[in-house]
């Protein structure tokens, strides 16, 4: 059977595209977020930093994805360009499919920004290995756009600089909110 994340993300999950601050206002209700870092601090500036932001993000993506378990990666642009040649587009070494599509945000349009995200997808199995590399490329900037789905639990996790914007379906986000408490901001509106 061949298996189309592009299709499944539309007819399962949501009209909009599959990104962390798109998704907040579409899904308020299962959305909570993390910080990387203590204080809120954005980015790592050391070997310690960098092993507590994995540590952070490891242990939440753990509470929503089991090792092996199918995933969904999705990786949104506002624009995309064409490759020439043999290029592929990938992510941290896996190659993205060719097929490619315009997802709306929902959210106001400005000068930057269309109204659209350019949204491709990876099939895979969930393996912190994986997770790891790309995380530190999100968290160093290096990366961005990128969400992680379980096609059977429906799980959604949004890793961004500075942390992760998480949508859990098989539990409550209070119940994640408990857990990682000290991880979250102390602002009223989770920021």
């Amino acid at each position: 059977m061949h298996i189309d994340p592009l299709s499944w993300w539309t007819s399962e999950v949501s009209e909009f595209a599959p990104i962390g601050h798109v998704l907040r206002r579409h899904m308020y209700d299962r959305w909570t977020r993390f910080h990387s870092l203590p204080e809120s601090k954005r980015y790592a500036e050391s070997d310690a930093e960098h092993q507590e932001l994995q540590t952070r993000h490891v242990a939440v993506a753990s509470e929503l994805f089991e090792v092996g378990e199918p995933i969904y990666v999705y990786r949104c642009r506002l624009m995309e360009r064409r490759l020439k040649g043999k290029l592929k587009h990938m992510l941290v070494g896996n190659q993205l499919r060719e097929k490619m599509v315009r997802l709306p945000s929902g959210l106001s349009v400005s000068e930057e920004d269309d109204g659209y995200y350019f949204v491709r997808a990876l099939v895979t199995s969930w393996a912190p290995t994986f997770f790891s590399a790309l995380t530190k490329k999100i968290a160093d900037w290096e990366e961005t756009g990128v969400t992680f789905v379980s096609p059977s639990t429906k799980n959604i996790y949004c890793p961004y600089d500075g942390g992760m914007d998480v949508f859990p379906h098989t539990n409550s986000p209070s119940t994640l909110e408990a857990k990682f408490s000290s991880w979250m901001s102390s602002r009223e509106d989770k920021m």
